[in-house]
């Protein structure tokens, strides 16, 4: 059973009580009386609001005289204040629900249509365009954390175009779909940055730009390319607040694939990325003119690369972590040639240098310098052969001149030191002035 329900007729008593025809069977008491001016009618039984006047006909009271009465009841713990048609909200009305929400608008037959504001129990509130009992049209609505949305709605959802003001100072204007950033937009965040371009499902996905503020408000770093799922994925364009410019292919938000980079100083690299460095096979051109051509690991020559130095030199072979490390042949702009083995970027352990005057050593190396055991091979056929140290010649060693005698013992700094043996040849000539 339902406690008695009050019900406000906006009509005089006198008339209200011509138009009242209440059977003796009728189960549903009625009682009248003038309150203000106003007919107040008690009832028991009442079922609910939609269905106001049919329950008071069948039950044989009669309004012949009124189409539409604005009135107030509650029922249901509900309470609704407005007009009604044919028993059912039709115009203009409020209605409370049990929760304390409340709608305050137009209605169509028991439907929320029309023009109305909702608001809702946590403060959140809605104001805009109704149809069939959904939130559908234009409209606004005030969040509870104090976010505000203006735009476009169908059928209870964020759809089409619209502006979501965030309380921290964000805001996105553009297309929705089913309540997230879908579509075309633009995202304006508090501290300055900007992103203009594509959206899926609340995520930066498609073609799109991107500009990061300085401290001064002003454009530091810029992005222009494409995003997938939040990140950017494909080609893209970045400009670094250092100067540096990146133009080439990303994945997960990092320089990948092949790209072109220019640094700050001008310094230029073409080729493969990994992870934000280079790898692979790339070039890099000085701005001074040096040239590096071949593999990268980790940022660094690594593997077989070509080195183009400033003065004309050019270094091809093995590189080790960006210092040249292995086997590799220097070619000197005055016509020298160093080939053999190198260690932490200088000629170390076995290896050959070419002189361009005819001059040949082979033999150990030593940061750059003869040390060891070697050969030194002269154009007119006369050669050392024996210990070197820090590049002169040092230790025992023989000299074999070209006429065949030989020479055999004891340097110190490029010198003889003490006394040695000296074997001549038959070929000698003891009246040359060269013995």
């Amino acid at each position: 059973m339902m406690d008695y329900h009050l019900l406000d007729v906006d009509v005089p008593v006198t008339e209200a009580l011509q138009h009242v025809h209440a059977p003796l069977l009728l189960r549903t008491l009625v009682s009248i009386g003038a309150i203000a001016g106003l007919t107040s009618v008690c009832l028991t039984s009442f079922l609910a609001q939609s269905c106001l006047f049919r329950t008071l006909v069948r039950g044989g009271l009669t309004f012949p005289a009124l189409s539409r009465v604005h009135l107030r009841f509650k029922a249901a713990k509900m309470m609704y204040t407005g007009e009604i048609e044919n028993g059912q909200m039709h115009g203009r009305g409020c209605l409370i629900y049990p929760n304390k929400e409340k709608y305050e608008g137009d209605w169509v037959y028991g439907k929320r249509h029309g023009h109305g504001t909702y608001t809702y129990a946590d403060g959140s509130k809605y104001d805009g365009e109704w149809v069939e009992d959904k939130v559908h049209g234009k409209g606004t609505c005030y969040y509870a954390s104090g976010n505000r949305y203006t735009g476009d709605w169908t059928f209870g959802r964020i759809n089409g175009r619209g502006t979501l003001e965030y309380a921290d100072g964000d805001r996105y204007d553009g297309e929705w779909k089913d309540g997230r950033m879908h579509g075309k937009g633009l995202y304006y965040y508090s501290n300055g940055d900007r992103y203009d371009g594509e959206w899926k499902d609340d995520k930066r996905h498609g073609k799109g730009t991107v500009t990061y503020a300085g401290p001064d408000g002003s454009v530091s770093e810029k992005f222009d390319g494409d995003w997938v799922e939040g990140r950017m994925q494909g080609w893209g364009k970045y400009y670094y607040a250092d100067g540096g410019v990146y133009e080439g292919e990303w994945q997960d938000g990092k320089m990948h694939g092949k790209g072109t980079y220019i640094f700050p100083n001008g310094n230029k690299y073409e080729g493969e990325w990994f992870d934000d460095v280079k790898q692979g096979y790339g070039v890099l051109t000085y701005v001074n003119g040096e040239r590096y051509e071949g593999y990268w690991l980790d940022d660094k020559a690594h593997g077989t690369g070509t080195l183009t130095y400033l003065q004309g030199d050019r270094y091809t072979g093995e590189w080790y972590q960006g210092k040249k490390h292995g086997r590799g042949t220097l070619a000197y702009s005055n016509k020298d040639t160093y080939e053999g083995e190198w260690r932490n970027d200088s000629a170390t352990g076995r290896g050959v240098l070419e002189y361009a005057n005819g001059c040949r050593y082979e033999g150990d190396w030593l940061d750059d310098r003869r040390h060891g055991e070697g050969q030194l091979l002269l154009p007119d056929g006369s050669s050392y052969e024996g210990g070197w140290v820090n590049g002169k010649k040092e230790g025992r060693a023989r000299i074999i001149l070209k006429c065949g005698a030989v020479f055999v013992g004891n340097w110190k700094d490029n010198h003889i030191c003490g006394e040695g043996e000296f074997r001549l040849s038959e070929n000698c000539d003891l009246s040359n002035p060269d013995y």
